[in-house]
């Protein structure tokens, strides 16, 4: 029992700022975010040193302890707006979003000649920036999307979550072999499916390079756009003082060398290539608390 109710307390938590938080302007509630953030990167030293980790390794050897804290701190600020997002997405005007806080860039050269033709398009991303709202800017573009996510523990956290995600139009649904066939069926009818590309959580995966050293990324979205077909955009997202930016990459084309573990083994890495661009910009919205490599090194030169 003691297992089982150790969590419970981030469900509980989650409801009780949905309705209490959820409901404050979003710049009081991002400037409260922002207070959360520096607060537990004080507090919670594990939480640190993971994340000064992974910034490590995005800002390589070179950078200073210095610059290698700072970037870290924003992350920290970046996972309480995170949240901040998640509780408000269900008040959330989306057509007010879409036209004053968030612009898309690439949405009609990339995304929509695909949909326009029937072709099922895969949108692989990353815990980058906005995603929760950068999603819910399709809806007002007429695209509702299906979204496989990580499951959460407990289960009932993992359902109110998707709750909130799905309360706009689009349909989020935990990683299982249920809604992996559920997206296969979406793409041929000619949808949009949404995946994370960045962290080993469910499903296959492969050890590959990334920003220098091995570690372990999942290969679902590139399996799935070879199995189906499907085009593979990669699209990104970027906070802007209150606004959101989505950038949204050419189509990968997809290497078919008859060797289906080695087509996602370079396919995959041509994914990360790409994300590699985009976290080397900006460091601090890669919204990641876990390590994300095994190494532990120190925070950096002084």
């Amino acid at each position: 029992m003691a297992g089982q109710a150790v969590p419970m307390w981030k469900y509980f938590a989650l409801l009780i700022a949905l309705h209490t938080l959820g409901r404050l302007p979003l710049a009081v509630l991002y400037r409260i975010c922002d207070l959360a953030g520096e607060l537990l990167f004080l507090l919670a030293p594990r939480l640190r040193r993971r994340v000064i980790d992974n910034m490590r390794h995005v800002l390589g050897p070179a950078a200073s302890r210095g610059e290698v804290r700072r970037a870290a701190r924003k992350v920290f600020r970046n996972v309480a707006r995170y949240y901040a997002d998640l509780i408000t997405i269900p008040r959330l005007d989306v057509r007010q979003f879409y036209e004053r806080r968030l612009h898309y860039w690439g949405f009609d050269e990339y995304i929509a000649p695909a949909l326009g033709e029937g072709r099922g398009v895969i949108v692989v991303s990353c815990h980058f920036g906005s995603p929760e709202l950068a999603i819910q800017g399709l809806i007002p573009l007429g695209v509702k999307a299906l979204c496989l996510t990580e499951p959460l523990s407990p289960p009932r956290l993992s359902r109110l979550v998707d709750r909130l995600r799905s309360s706009q139009g689009h349909t989020f649904l935990p990683v299982s072999v249920g809604s992996v066939k559920a997206a296969i069926r979406y793409l041929k009818r000619g949808g949009l499916v949404a995946l994370m590309g960045d962290r080993d959580v469910e499903g296959p995966r492969a050890l590959l390079p990334f920003l220098g050293q091995e570690t372990y990324i999942p290969t679902g979205p590139v399996e799935l756009a070879m199995r189906t077909g499907a085009v593979l955009v990669p699209v990104f997202s970027y906070r802007r003082d209150g606004r959101i930016e989505v950038v949204v990459e050419p189509p990968l084309d997809l290497e078919r060398t008859g060797s289906v573990e080695e087509d996602v083994r370079l396919n995959t890495l041509r994914f990360l290539h790409c994300f590699e661009r985009h976290l080397r910009r900006d460091p601090g919205q890669w919204i990641v608390m876990e390590a994300i490599w095994d190494s532990q090194p120190g925070e950096g030169r002084r």
